[in-house]
């Protein structure tokens, strides 16, 4: 897909691994609808990066938890560009979640977030897609969703259902949509992580480093920009993490 002058959906834009994300597509020419929850500064300040890229900027609030609103960001989204090519779902919650003191509400939050909201916006555009004869879905996994760490068991389990989503959608919006996933290792650490920690992990990384936000764009891009031969497939990007 050649992206200039096409419309991107990324979810959890605002920052982080999203505003990475944004900012690759408008590079390569697309406009940008960016999804967030609580950051809304944020994402005025990613807007205004896109926009001194050249490329047009939306910024869209909805919380991914609320179907509702979910349904109002994809009718919003193509509502502000007429139609979008390229959704990336991006936005997670993620933290600590030891099995001792998880409650069945974060269970149903995590799930509600990191795979209800990322199917509903996958089916709702994903179908307009497909009935325009075109179109890109990414969906941002996470090498604990093949791989579970025990103190964030309801977010590795709902990346991995992710993965099986990206997999089913892209059976069900072939041959016209091609529905991929990213599965970074460790990007951005949490804030809580300490020294120790980040070399531990570093130690445990064949390549001797924590991603870059850009690995996963970068990524992204070509998903969306490579072959149209690619559908239903993981592209684990963790430095090696994952063999050990």
């Amino acid at each position: 897909m050649e992206l200039s002058g096409r419309a991107a959906l990324v979810t959890g834009a605002a920052k982080r691994v999203g505003r990475a994300i944004a900012l690759a597509l408008a590079g390569r020419g697309a406009d940008v609808v960016l999804h967030y929850r609580s950051s809304a500064s944020e994402a005025r300040v990613t807007a205004e990066a896109v926009e001194r890229l050249g490329r047009r900027a939306v910024t869209i609030h909805a919380d991914l938890a609320r179907p509702e609103q979910v349904e109002a960001l994809a009718d919003g989204a193509v509502q502000a560009f007429g139609t979008i090519d390229v959704l990336v779902n991006s936005a997670a919650l993620f933290y600590r979640t030891p099995l001792e003191k998880l409650t069945g509400e974060e269970w149903e939050q995590f799930l509600r977030v990191n795979l209800t909201g990322p199917f509903l916006l996958a089916r709702r555009l994903g179908l307009l897609m497909k009935r325009r004869g075109e179109g890109k879905i990414v969906n941002v996994a996470d090498i604990a969703g093949m791989r579970p760490w025990a103190e964030f068991l309801p977010y590795c389990v709902s990346k991995g259902a992710l993965i099986t989503l990206t997999q089913g959608l892209a059976k069900a919006l072939a041959p016209e949509v091609q529905v991929n996933a990213v599965a970074p290792g460790s990007v951005l650490l949490p804030e809580e992580y300490g020294e120790k920690e980040r070399e531990a992990i570093v130690r445990a990384t064949p390549l001797k480093r924590i991603g870059d936000p850009s690995d996963v764009a970068q990524t992204v891009l070509f998903l969306v920009e490579g072959p149209d031969f690619i559908t239903g497939q993981v592209v684990v990007v963790d430095g090696g993490r994952s063999l050990a």
